[in-house]
């Protein structure tokens, strides 16, 4: 079909330059032998000259093979450095060639048993312990998941927290309002004895977790022990948003004090927290006491949604500092409150928290009432692994509004208090000492 086509094409060709000549010389009564005589030499030439386009020197096609080549080459460099974000793997080889050889040493040589995924993951654990920075940091599969569940806020599960007694029991501590394990019966105290009949005793609370997570099941099935009887409780798996955050009114001298504690701050926190004083701020509340105490951190960006539900807008929340130079993060909503509002703070209150803590110290002039805090001046971030590891590594230090790196020194509070003897024996409100400093310097 192709050779047709370039042959009709040569023909109108032909034919135009034949009619061009005739008509040029004005010959119209030309033999049709001449005639005849100057297509036949029209066809020479211009099949003269297509042989003379089609003829390439052998330096012409090593040319153009060469230069193919080096553009595929390209092309492909290219290519991987797109899908490979920007790393550069022919370098990187070099760089992991020792490492590489070692390892094939080791799997091809080694006389006995050896487990490779350990191998892999001691060598990685052995790179990132080479940093020097205790919050970076190497976890497996299983750790990774525990993890993202905790700090997303939502999981496939029962609703209840479990933990291991001294006799190597897990036991249930804690259950979350209205969730399925409340609605099946499941008490505080009881004794996980049995998953689907698999015996969990010398279990620990992380292998419960991930079993019941990564069950197939609508629900599972618990041989839990309360008071010395073994009982068999169904309950229904579903999606469990974590209770991070809860609160209440306490009422003082006829006042009335919103009280909001949160345990972490989370990915739902923030919303948590929101509607918590939403609804608390209904009673025409004096002020507001946040407890942080044991708070261990969480998410930036969700203590960053709850401070600036305080502040002013353009009022300073925190400073970054990195080797680019420092960014001074300031509130942009039009949201704020102006009653007093004072931190419950204490060893315990880390990262996240301490930056709660010194945004309502430094820039709202609130209070922070309890002991000095743990002093994590620095922020992580996460890369997932595609076995589902996970390394945490800092990228940051974090500084408070007034520009102070707290790093290993911690939150100093306006007011120290200690709690005494009688609240670490038997906590109540009316020993809590550091929460009853905090009604007074409200209500003052």
């Amino acid at each position: 079909m192709q050779k047709e086509k370039s042959k009709d094409k040569k023909e109108n060709l032909i034919k135009k330059i034949t009619y061009k000549f005739n008509k040029k010389n004005n010959n119209k009564n030309q033999s049709s032998k001449k005639k005849t005589n100057i297509t036949e030499k029209i066809k020479k030439k211009i099949t003269f000259k297509e042989e003379k386009e089609n003829n390439y020197s052998f330096k012409d096609v090593m040319i153009i093979m060469l230069f193919s080549l080096g553009l595929g080459f390209i092309t492909c460099l290219s290519f991987v450095k797109i899908f490979s974000n920007g790393r550069d793997y022919i370098a990187l080889s070099k760089d992991l060639e020792k490492l590489v050889d070692t390892y094939y040493a080791i799997k091809d040589n080694y006389y006995g048993n050896l487990d490779k995924e350990l191998l892999v993951d001691s060598a990685i654990e052995g790179m990132i312990n080479a940093v020097g920075d205790s919050y970076t940091i190497y976890t497996d599969k299983d750790d990774t998941t525990s993890f993202v569940q905790t700090v997303s806020g939502i999981y496939d599960g029962i609703g209840c927290t479990v933990a291991v007694d001294l006799n190597k029991n897990i036991i249930v501590v804690d259950i979350f309002k209205d969730s399925p394990a409340e609605k099946s019966g499941l008490k505080i105290n009881d004794i996980i004895l049995k998953i689907d009949d698999n015996d969990f005793q010398d279990k620990t609370s992380t292998d419960m977790s991930n079993y019941i997570t990564n069950s197939k099941n609508k629900e599972v099935k618990l041989l839990v022990k309360r008071n010395d009887e073994e009982k068999e409780i169904i309950v229904k798996r579903e999606k469990i948003e974590i209770p991070y955050v809860d609160g209440e009114i306490i009422t003082k001298d006829n006042n009335k004090i919103a009280y909001i504690n949160i345990s972490l701050f989370s990915q739902t926190s923030n919303e948590q927290f929101k509607k918590v004083l939403t609804d608390l701020e209904k009673e025409d509340i004096k002020g507001l006491i946040i407890d942080v105490r044991g708070n261990s951190g969480g998410y930036l960006s969700s203590v960053t949604d709850i401070a600036s539900m305080f502040l002013k807008k353009g009022d300073i929340l925190y400073q970054l500092q990195d080797e680019k130079g420092t960014t001074v993060k300031k509130d942009t909503t039009k949201e704020k409150r102006d009653y007093k509002i004072a931190v419950l703070v204490n060893k315990g209150s880390a990262s996240a928290s301490e930056i709660l803590a010194s945004i309502i110290k430094e820039s709202y002039k609130g209070y922070v009432v309890g002991t000095n805090t743990y002093g994590k001046g620095t922020v992580q971030q996460t890369t997932k692994l595609p076995d589902g590891s996970m390394i945490k590594y800092t990228t940051q230090n974090w500084l408070t509004p007034e520009g102070n790196w707290i790093n290993e020194i911690g939150v100093t509070p306006t007011d120290i208090v200690e709690l005494d003897e009688d609240y670490l024996n038997n906590p109540t409100r009316e020993n809590d000492t550091q929460l009853n400093k905090a009604i007074e310097l409200i209500l003052k």
